[in-house]
């Protein structure tokens, strides 16, 4: 392997009729096969690789290049036995997190799908870290966003045979603490529910919250979570384009002026 990660320029058997073949496991289907994800939107990034019967992944340091990514793949792929056209799936977490983390992360997946010319699939950083708790119920996740804002989203986490997920959430943006707080009490005022309190926002604003609600530490990204994730949207068809997909940031770049609040998009 190059310095450039060289291994991973291989790609795929050819169908017929021109296109990439996807790897097939036992039961027929590319979800069977192996999949490489990464999720670089906080502190500690992952480097999964999944497949049948077997999880493994690697810690990614704040601040690698896209280059080193290749390089970390390759390694990773060596390690477990499995050749690049080897591959049947793709994912990445698009964010909302480090602006560096996620646009690094996205790059290197698009740039992965197209050499090897396999499927790849998104999901939303606060998605894996809800899934990650491995807890089904109601989970609002808040992220320290920095300059007094944290990014968070209310989750519905279900079992849904492959272990906790969490469905479609509720809202997911980015806004001061009292904000957050705001919208998490006029929803816990409507439904009558009250969800488990986790992330770094909780941590770093510990007095916006309601006292009452349960907290947890925060939560790292967990390997199994995101490639549940990622293997969910497969399943539903939700393949994204390599050239379309872009970084859910939530906000612009810090600038030096305040950051826009709004909803994003994952996809």
């Amino acid at each position: 392997m190059n310095e450039e990660g060289g291994d991973l320029q291989s790609r795929p058997e050819k169908d017929p009729g021109g296109g990439a073949r996807p790897v097939v496991g036992s039961g027929g289907e590319p979800e069977g096969g192996w999949l490489l994800a990464l999720d670089l939107s906080g502190p500690r990034g992952i480097l999964v690789l999944d497949g049948p019967g077997r999880t493994t992944h690697r810690l990614i340091e704040a601040g690698e290049r896209t280059g080193g990514l290749f390089v970390e793949a390759g390694e990773l792929m060596r390690e477990t036995g499995i050749e690049p056209g080897g591959l049947g799936l793709l994912g990445v977490a698009v964010g909302p997190g480090s602006f560096t983390g996620v646009r690094t992360a996205v790059m290197a997946a698009k740039t992965m799908a197209e050499v090897l010319r396999v499927p790849l699939v998104a999901t939303d950083s606060l998605s894996v870290l809800a899934a990650g708790m491995e807890e089904e119920r109601w989970i609002f996740v808040a992220v320290d966003a920095r300059r007094g804002e944290v990014y968070h989203a209310l989750f519905r986490v279900a079992d849904e045979g492959s272990g906790p997920l969490p469905e479609a959430a509720e809202w997911m943006e980015v806004g001061s603490p009292p904000e957050a707080a705001e919208a998490l009490r006029g929803w816990m005022e409507k439904t009558g529910k009250e969800p488990v309190l986790a992330g770094t926002g909780i941590e770093a604003f510990p007095e916006a919250w309601p006292s009452r609600l349960t907290r947890r530490p925060s939560p790292w990204p967990q390997p199994g979570a995101l490639a549940r994730l990622c293997r969910r949207a497969f399943r539903r068809g939700e393949v994204a384009d390599p050239i379309l997909l872009t970084p859910m940031y939530l906000r612009r770049p810090d600038t030096g002026g305040k950051g826009s609040r709004g909803k994003g998009e994952c996809g």
